[in-house]
């Protein structure tokens, strides 16, 4: 026969519905949300299984992941969120754990569901690893405790044991099925009794499997179930809202860029090391970082008698320039210290690697009993950058960004003096150079996304330059402070400024008399850089030509030159080799005391618009032949041309903000600011029982493709989970209608092919039985014409019928739900459906399903 499909048609003749608040594992092997059509992979082969269809359920249980939510009664144990990889892929697994002494069989986590008051099978599940402990108890109850199910489940042989049922509690089934990672999902299939009311409980095991607990070991746990049915279908998340907060909160957009919500906004966080996975609703509890400068790490109260070299400005996990560089050798311990507001406390720091080949050191001290925690030593060198330390951690945040936590061990009361230790701990030989940011200090038993400290403008004697919202660079008036953007990013939220007092030693640092009055060599010529007064050009390809004036160097002593270029090609400069012999690799140099900086050292900043803040550092000699400070471009340099201003040179081992000057020096002053610690309230959040909608999958059959009077189906599919309650419908065609259709329904063991004529039901071909367990692939035929509707399935003779009066035409296909309503969905993965537009011989029919 003819048919109009073309590649565009096909994909417009089906239609999805349903499947909502719904989940599949994704090609990683992650659960993650998903709507109809749900395709389907084992998380531990990563294999696909195909098109997830399931009838509709309902995940009784609230805040299934958020274990610590009050909603979950506690007895004897204690819930760490964040704590663990969990199943999707985020560091959403809750550490349920032991509280030291509590008895193992008596200490649980719990929540209560209500139901109607007749006797009603549930499928209770929930994803465990082990924590310290393998073992523990998964149990349900009535509420006056006088019947329950209970079965022990070990983690690592995945056995179960236990009751089969206490008073009118019955156990149907047990399992602990694998899903990868170390991950389980533990299963009970129970019938209640006629009350109103479920106990849903966990009970944690401990290291040895029995006996009291020591407050360490535990299970990690994540999506709860509780649903109505003879089995356990896939994770129904709870549909969690935030609906207030009365401050900030931070959380990882799409880009992996830590952002701030405003007070009452919802924080909906990306994995910032696996950005592909959808989001997850942050709901966090009050807490306070109360560490002072934790975005400005150069500054007071940080010590500034370390020795070692801070340099600020590099780009953070934020998107602003608040980072801060560490470099050289330190003469003692970097800290910071804090008055303790709770006996527990949880040290967090961000921390990324520059040019660092040494360990970083981590440490939390109580100052008041001299009592040292243990270190956390950082390895960011390397393949694999790692800590070690007893309780620290390190998580990847993106862009080679790290967050080390550490829960605090040692005896902590509250007021006590505690000090956090940064990159040193003591005297140290330079290692090289690294980067951190967001130092956090805060009372509790695990750290809570990050909390910047609060900084108030109180003056500068001065004006100093930032960035507006537009990128553009403005002047600030003295006294008033200055909010920046990030000009290359300006979408990322204004920062205030914190500097100290520094000089721009260089006059005309625009150049705004062109070339007059400058120590310039060919290929130089005046030019523009709007909003700057004046530029110089450098020509492509000229001979050497440079650019440099003459201030008063002192000899020994620490130089940071900088300057703004504008590259014509719009491509950033280049910086790639520190040969002292000018080659390609190198767009230019910067010179100080006529030598030049090693380009490999140069930080290179984005400006926006085709621009690049470039600075490099250098220490005079201990004599000063020539006092050259400035560019040059040598013939064997990259051949590209570019304009420069804004040339600065500061006496100090960083760049600060730019200065203009004209005929003299000028100094900015330093910016007066106070910090105090910041309190990020709790979010309110709701929860509740979450439907997931059944998978709706339909085929329009008028386009051309499909014959009215005869054809085969060919299917592949997961024998289904079951018995389902009533009629399941594993293919289906018709004419939109229910008096009209013929298709094959999926029983607890076997398939029929059933036919409808104008309403009354027609004779139904033999049942053909699975052989094989649930879960196991089988190929099944369906082929109707005037002769009759035949039934193939897994090699085996034919089932068949003679058919009644066929519709004249076929609108819908259904697959896994009826053509007409998309219902009686069976719980099954179709991994495959063929169609050919006749009938075949009993023959052919069987061999489709071999």
């Amino acid at each position: 026969m003819t048919t109009t499909l073309t590649e565009k048609t096909f994909d417009e003749l089906f239609t999805y519905a349903g499947g909502t608040n719904g989940s599949r594992v994704n090609p990683q092997g992650f659960i993650e949300p998903c709507a109809t059509p749900r395709f389907d992979f084992d998380p531990i082969t990563k294999v696909a299984k195909g098109l997830l269809i399931e009838n509709a359920r309902i995940n009784q249980l609230a805040f299934s992941s958020r274990f610590e939510n009050p909603v979950w009664g506690k007895a004897g144990v204690s819930v760490m969120p964040g704590a663990a990889q969990a199943p999707n892929g985020r560091w959403d697994a809750c550490k349920l754990t032991l509280n030291n002494g509590a008895p193992s069989g008596n200490s649980y986590l719990s929540q209560t569901i209500t139901k109607t008051a007749a006797a009603t099978t549930f499928a209770y599940t929930f994803y465990a690893k082990a924590a310290g402990a393998s073992n523990g108890w998964i149990y349900a109850r009535n509420a006056a405790q006088t019947s329950s199910v209970s079965i022990s489940f070990n983690l690592a042989s995945m056995a179960t044991g236990g009751n089969n049922g206490v008073g009118d509690f019955a156990l149907i089934s047990k399992s602990v099925n694998d899903i990868g990672n170390g991950w389980r999902r533990v299963e009970i299939v129970f019938t209640s009794d006629a009350s109103t009311s479920v106990f849903a409980q966990i009970f944690p095991g401990t290291a040895s499997g029995s006996g009291p607990g020591d407050g360490a070991a535990g299970l990690y746990i994540w999506g709860a179930q509780l649903e109505v049915g003879a089995f356990a279908s896939s994770y129904i998340p709870s549909a969690d809202a935030v609906t207030a907060r009365a401050s900030i909160g931070s959380y990882y957009d799409s880009k992996g860029i830590l952002r701030y919500a405003a007070a009452g906004v919802a924080r909906n966080s990306y994995e910032p090391s696996n950005l592909p996975l959808p989001p997850v609703l942050i709901a966090e509890e009050q807490r306070a970082n109360i560490l002072l400068k934790s975005n400005d790490m150069h500054l007071a109260p940080w010590t500034t008698s370390a020795g070692i070299i801070r340099t600020p400005g590099r780009l953070a996990p934020d998107g602003t320039l608040r980072a801060v560089e560490f470099s050289g050798a330190s003469t003692g311990p970097f800290t910071q210290t804090a008055t303790a507001t709770a006996t527990v406390m949880t040290y967090s720091i961000y921390v990324k690697n520059v040019s660092r080949t040494g360990n970083i050191e981590l440490l939390l001290r109580n100052s008041t009993t001299a009592v040292n925690g243990l270190y956390g030593i950082v390895t960011l060198h390397g393949s694999t950058p790692s800590i070690s330390g007893a309780g620290w951690e390190m998580r990847d945040v993106g862009g080679g960004w790290f967050r080390c936590i550490h829960t605090s061990a040692i005896p902590i009361a509250i007021g006590d003096i505690l000090t956090v230790y940064a990159v040193v701990a003591g005297a140290r030989a330079d290692a090289g150079a690294c980067l951190t940011w967001g130092a956090q200090l805060e009372a509790g038993a695990y750290a809570t996304s990050y909390i910047p400290s609060t900084e108030t403008f109180t003056g500068r004697a001065s004006i100093g330059t930032y960035f507006d919202s537009t990128g553009a660079m403005k002047v600030a008036a003295s006294g008033a402070a200055r909010m920046t953007y990030n000009p290359a990013d300006l979408s990322i939220a204004p920062w205030l400024m914190q500097e100290g007092q520094s000089t721009n030693m260089l006059l005309e640092s625009e150049y705004r008399n062109g070339v007059t009055g400058e120590n310039v060599g060919p290929g130089v010529s005046a030019s523009t850089m709007a909003p700057f007064s004046g530029a110089l050009r450098f020509q492509a390809n000229a001979s050497t030509a440079y650019a440099y004036k003459l201030p008063a160097l002192q000899v020994s002593t620490t130089y940071t030159l900088s300057v703004i270029v504008e590259m014509e090609d719009g491509i950033a400069p280049s910086f790639g080799s520190d040969n002292p012999t000018p080659n390609g690799a190198n767009t230019f140099h910067l010179v100080i005391a006529n030598s030049q900086i090693g380009p490999l050292t140069y930080r290179v900043q984005p400006l926006g618009a085709s621009r690049w803040r470039v600075s490099g550092t250098k220490t005079t000699p201990a004599s000063i032949a020539q006092g050259y400070v400035g560019i040059w471009k040598y013939n064997t340099n990259d051949s590209r041309a570019f304009k420069v201003t804004a040339i600065q040179l500061e006496q100090a081992p960083f760049e600060s903000s730019y200065i203009t000057t004209t005929t003299a020096t000028v100094t900015r002053l330093a910016d007066t600011v106070i910090s105090t610690a910041t309190t990020r309230q709790a979010d309110t959040a709701s929860s509740a029982a979450t439907t997931r909608a059944g998978d709706i999958v339909r085929i329009d059959a008028t386009k051309g493709w499909c014959n009215s009077a005869e054809g085969t189906f060919h299917l592949e599919f997961d024998v289904p989970q079951g018995p389902n309650a009533g009629f399941q419908a594993l293919l289906e065609i018709g004419d939109n209608t229910p008096a009209n259709r013929v298709g094959i329904s999926a029983g607890a063991t076997n398939l029929v092919a059933y036919q409808y004529a104008n309403g009354p039901q027609g004779p139904s071909t033999a049942a053909k039985s699975y052989g094989v367990a649930v879960g196991s692939v089988v190929k099944a035929s369906l082929s109707y014409g005037v002769d009759g509707i035949r039934l193939g399935l897994g090699g085996t003779a034919l089932a068949k019928v003679a058919a009644v009066a066929l519709p004249s035409l076929m609108k819908f296909v259904g697959i896994g739900t009826t053509q007409v309503h998309g219902a009686s969905q069976p719980y099954f993965h179709v991994r495959a459906v063929r169609y050919r537009p006749q009938k075949l011989t009993d023959a052919e029919v069987v061999a489709l399903t071999a």
